[in-house]
Formats: C-alpha cells, sequence, structure tokens
C-alpha cells in the first residue's frame, strides 16, 4: 500500500473528521473565503469627517467667505510692527488640536488647520487629522507640503506652543525641515499688547468676542479635544471629533479675522476706549518705526498716561520738535510729574540757556536729582549759599 493510500486510511479513522471537499459539499458552498476586508481607518474617518482620505491621512477642505464688514483690503495686512512691509506675503495660518496641553515628547498634534486666502475673496481652509498613531509621519509630509517654503505663518500662542510641538514631532520622524525658522507673527502678542492691561484676558475667544462680536455656540472646549481622538482610536467613535473639526475651524477664521483688524488698531483708526496706545506705539518704536509711534500716540493723546506722554516727548526731542516736546513736558508738569520738571529743567538750562526758568524746575525734582541740578545752577549764576537746603518750591520764588 502506497503512503498516501495509508494517510487516507488514517484520517479518515479519526473521529468527527471529514475531508475538505465533503464538508464543503454538505455546507453548499465552496472552500474559498467570501468576507470583506475591513476598511482602513483614513476611509472611515473621512467619511465620518466629510473629508477624503489621502496616502492614509484625512484632508477636510472648506471654504469660508466673509461678510462685506470683515472685507479688508490684503496690502493692510502687513501693518503691523512684526512683520511691516511684507506686503503681499503668503499669509498662512496655523492651529493645532493635539494630545495633550502641556507639550513635551509624548504629545502629537492630532488635527493641524491650514488656511490661506483665496485669489477671489475669503479663505481656503484645509483640515489633516491623524486616523492613527502610525500615520504620523504622513501627515506632516502633507503639511510641509501645504505650507510651502515661502510661507508667512500666523499663529495664535504658535511661538510658545504650536510650533515647537509640530518642530519636536518633526525631528522624532526625521524630516529635516525647520519650521521655526519661517517668518511667523504671532497675533497673542499683537492683541495683548493692545489690550492687556484693560483686559481680564487676551485668550483668543475673549479677543472674538470683544473685539469681532463673535460668540460660539456649542463649541468643544480644547481640553476636551484629546478625548475625541481617543474615543475615535479605541471606540471608532467620531462623533466628537466633528466637533473638535469645527472648533478648529473657528480658529482659523477668527485668526484671519483679527489679523485683518489689527492694522487699523496699530495705526490709529480703530477708535476704542480699551486700546493701550502707549504700548503699541512702543511696539511701532522698538520696530525702527517712531514716525508711526508718533502718530499713534498724537491719535490717541487724552488717552495716554505719565509714561506714554514721557515717551512722545522722548521722540519729539529725539526729532529735533522742541516746542512739541516743550509743549507735552508742561501739560505733564502742571498735572504734578516730577520727571517731566526734570525734562523742563535741563530744556531750559542746555537749550535755551535760561538758568532762572530752569531753576523753577529743577525745585520740584524728585532727590537727589533735585539737589545735583540746584547745585550746578548755583554755580553758574554764582549765588551764595546751599540752594538745595532751601524747602521745595521756594528756591524758584526767592530767586524772582
Amino acid at each position: 500500500m502506497s503512503i498516501a493510500a495509508r494517510l487516507d486510511r488514517l484520517r479518515s479513522g479519526i473521529p468527527g473528521r471529514t475531508h475538505a471537499s465533503a464538508r464543503a459539499s454538505r455546507a453548499g458552498s465552496t472552500p474559498a473565503c467570501t468576507a470583506q476586508p475591513p476598511r482602513d481607518a483614513a476611509s472611515e474617518l473621512a467619511d465620518a469627517l466629510e473629508g477624503r482620505a489621502v496616502d492614509g491621512v484625512v484632508q477636510i477642505t472648506r471654504d469660508w467667505q466673509p461678510a462685506e464688514a470683515d472685507a479688508h483690503p490684503s496690502q493692510a495686512l502687513d501693518r503691523l510692527p512684526e512683520v511691516f512691509g511684507a506686503g503681499d506675503a503668503d499669509w498662512i495660518y496655523i492651529d493645532t488640536e493635539t494630545t495633550g496641553l502641556s507639550g513635551g515628547v509624548g504629545t502629537l498634534a492630532f488635527m493641524v488647520g491650514i488656511a490661506r486666502h483665496r485669489a477671489q475673496g475669503g479663505l481656503q481652509v484645509r483640515q489633516f487629522v491623524l486616523p492613527g498613531f502610525s500615520n504620523e509621519r504622513a501627515l506632516l509630509k502633507q503639511l510641509l507640503d501645504c505650507i510651502g517654503s515661502g510661507a508667512l505663518i500666523v499663529s495664535y500662542n504658535g511661538k510658545c506652543f504650536d510650533l515647537p510641538l509640530l518642530q519636536a514631532r518633526l525631528a522624532l520622524q526625521r524630516i529635516d525641515t525647520d519650521l521655526t525658522a519661517m517668518r511667523h507673527l504671532d497675533l497673542m502678542y499683537s492683541v495683548r499688547r493692545a489690550f492687556r492691561r484693560r483686559w481680564p484676558d487676551c485668550r483668543l475667544q475673549s479677543a472674538e468676542q470683544r473685539l469681532l462680536g463673535f460668540f460660539r455656540e456649542d463649541d468643544l472646549p480644547g481640553a476636551e479635544a484629546p478625548a475625541a481622538w481617543q474615543a475615535w482610536l479605541r471606540q471608532r467613535d467620531a462623533r466628537a471629533l466633528q466637533r473638535v473639526a469645527e472648533h478648529n475651524f473657528h480658529d482659523l477664521v477668527s485668526l484671519a479675522r483679527l489679523h485683518s483688524l489689527l492694522p487699523a488698531i496699530y495705526e490709529g483708526s480703530y477708535l476704542a476706549a480699551d486700546v493701550d496706545h502707549g504700548a503699541v506705539g512702543r511696539a511701532w518704536q522698538k520696530a525702527g518705526y517712531e514716525r508711526h509711534a508718533c502718530s499713534l500716540w498724537e491719535s490717541g493723546v487724552e488717552r495716554l498716561d505719565e509714561r506714554d506722554s514721557l515717551d512722545l516727548a522722548a521722540a519729539y526731542r529725539r526729532n529735533g520738535e522742541w516746542v512739541r516736546a516743550e509743549a507735552v513736558w508742561l501739560k505733564l508738569f502742571e498735572a504734578g510729574s516730577q520727571t517731566a520738571a526734570c525734562e523742563l529743567s535741563k530744556f531750559y538750562e542746555h537749550r535755551l540757556r535760561d538758568p532762572l526758568r530752569a531753576i523753577e524746575f529743577a525745585d520740584v525734582c524728585a532727590e537727589p536729582e533735585r539737589s545735583r541740578r540746584l547745585g550746578r545752577l548755583q554755580e553758574k549764576l554764582g549765588v551764595s549759599g546751599q540752594l538745595s537746603f532751601w524747602p521745595p518750591g521756594s528756591v524758584a520764588k526767592a530767586m524772582k
């Protein structure tokens, strides 16, 4: 008996063992498997978020068209100290939704939103969503392709959070691109500078409400975004992720709207009592645009405090506008400013060569400036005695 025949006899003797062809015949089916393979996660999530799956990453594309009141000429977008002269830059608005708010190696961006101005007006918003951890490299590659090399990035707190986090993920994925080296306008600093002295906080939603009149309804708080992604990973439940995508979309639109409004604030044409003209002017001054600073301070001169007015007078002095500087110092002196008194004393002593008038203001300066200035003026006038020992305010009267 052949080996094959012996094996057949042995198989037939095993209880419950039936030849495959016999089982298939009794079942009325063929041995081949007809079950459909499960759908990939990217396609499933893309359907849930009304996007499309591109190489394992979900992309959602939406357009936004502003109301007529929101329309601002694009050339005005560079009228801010940090980006002055950028003109028709490729402005890219960016916002991330992450697995945690503390940063660190274990935190990644599972959704990154990008918005760009359209030639016909409005914005095109593109959101990149991770269907799983293994797709991160593909997401980062697609994100970089979308941003391009010559973009000017605009964010809200992106300097401290979004860009460092994305840069860390690029390094972990061995992608040799330095996002942090690109030109970057962080609007949080622009808003803080203009309003932090008069607002309780400068969060994005506070700026939306106070400047744009936009109040979110049924918005998913950013702190709940990590749980929404976990619900997708563990249970394939994308309902909360839909709300995260909507939250991210509104963040991007608000960024663009704020960017359109802030140049008017920084140039003084936006009239509001809560704008800190002094701080905004100093930002222009620090960036090297002192004439812009003076124009802004002049437009809100009635709202300037002592420090702001002294900065304005100092700018006039540097530009040789002595009459204007004197007028500002005199106004401050009448309000009781000892610093303005010192400036006036120096002005009359050195510029107008009027030591008696200089003594009048030196007499009310704070110590030790009072004693030092009176001593030098006393020598110039050849007056005997120690004028600095006299009570403040009495020297000028005695000299008249």
